[in-house]
Order: structure tokens, then sequence, then C-alpha cells
């Protein structure tokens, strides 16, 4: 869960296309996150910012600029979770050997602040859930989400400040 109230900062712009007005939408959201593998559920503030586009019919991006961060769809049930938790610790443990944790040997994209937290696995975890956002149809203004299913910002990495961004295109 995020640990910090959330800010956001939006803007929306017309492109004229041939057919039409189409419309773009760019929301950036930021939150504080407690770290760990936390799991923020931001599916109404994604709505919102549908809703705030003005887009009926089209397509949402959300994506995370982070890389040891990332959005997904799926089910927010605390079983499932705690489930998928202990799968990644499984596949991906801390105690693990991490070239990238290994200053003796990294001498690329070299940050202090990262120099006192070892975070490769948190890495190779990102690697594993695939790409760092989801694209979701827009149907008469409503994210085309099926029953269950919930837009999910999972932080895979330590407490920190992060950001996700939305992105809506269409008429």
């Amino acid at each position: 869960m995020a640990t910090a109230p959330e800010t956001t900062t939006a803007a929306l712009t017309d492109a004229r296309a041939a057919d039409g007005a189409l419309k773009t939408f760019h929301r950036e959201t930021s939150l504080r996150t407690a770290g760990g593998l936390t799991v923020t559920d931001i599916t109404e503030q994604v709505q919102e910012a549908v809703l705030e586009s003005g887009v009926a019919d089209g397509v949402c991006c959300v994506y995370s600029p982070h890389t040891t961060c990332s959005v997904r769809v799926n089910e927010y049930e605390r079983g499932f979770l705690e489930d998928f938790s202990v799968l990644l610790r499984r596949l991906v443990p801390t105690e693990h050997y991490y070239a990238h944790d290994d200053w003796d040997r990294r001498t690329e994209n070299v940050s202090e602040e990262d120099m006192g937290a070892s975070n490769g696995h948190s890495h190779c975890m990102s690697m594993l859930m695939g790409p760092a956002g989801e694209s979701i149809p827009v149907r008469d203004g409503v994210l085309c989400l099926g029953r269950w299913q919930r837009v999910l910002f999972l932080e895979l990495d330590r407490e920190r400040d992060r950001r996700w961004l939305v992105h809506v295109v269409g008429v």
C-alpha cells in the first residue's frame, strides 16, 4: 500500500485526425511506497483520468517509469497477492548473489543512493514481470476491465517516492 498521499498533474491536448478530433490526455501521479513487495490498487485513479480525458472510445496506457516497479492488471485479492509474493521471493531470493550489487564489479548506472542498499533482486523480479505498463481499452468512457480485474502498481524495491503515468488516446 502507498504510505503517503498521492499528488497528480494532468494535461489535455486535441490533435486533429483526418476523420475528426483525436484527444490525448496525460496524467502523472506521485506516491510514496512502503517498500518490499507492495501492491497498490490504482484502478479508481486511472478511471478518474479516463473520465477527465473526455475520451469515450480509445486506449488508456498506464506506465511506471521506474525499473524496479511495474503496473499490472490482475485481481486485488489478499490470497493471490500473498501467493504471488511467495512465488517471486522463491524465484528471486534477496539473499542470492547479484552482480548488480557487487560494487567491486559494477561500473555502469552508479548512484550513491543505490550503493547503500542492494536491489539486484528487484531488477530481476521486474524483468520477470514483463513490460512496465499496461494498455487497457476504453469504451463509453470506461476502462474495459473484467469483473475482478484491477490496475495494480507494484513496488519491488525499498520504500521510495515513485510515480506512474496515464496516457489516454481516443475520440
